[in-house]
């Protein structure tokens, strides 16, 4: 069995990023995409949801934001990441051999 990895985004108005490092993480096998909106007033949870990415909202604050994701995960190894990250191929495989 694939242990499943949760990738957890703190976003507020990343817009301009988000699709990028969304893009960079839609080959990778069994992993579970949250991303968690502290407020935005741009279109970055409009893409995030069209790229399939859970969207939970919490309080400003990358911490409250980063606990808000991390209760809602269901993977077995939690992968935070700020929102211009970008992941390279078969990072997942490099995850779970760490």
């Amino acid at each position: 069995m694939i242990v499943k990895i949760s990738i957890i985004i703190p976003v507020l108005n990343e817009a301009s990023h988000i699709a990028d490092t969304l893009a960079t993480v839609r080959e990778a096998s069994n992993v579970e995409v949250i991303v968690v909106d502290g407020g935005s007033d741009d279109e970055t949870v409009a893409i995030a949801q069209s790229m399939g990415a859970k969207i939970i909202a919490a309080g400003a604050g990358r911490a409250s934001q980063m606990n808000a994701g991390a209760a809602v995960a269901t993977g077995d190894i939690l992968l935070f990441l700020h929102a211009d990250t970008r992941l390279p191929k078969g990072f997942d495989t490099l995850v779970r051999e760490g």
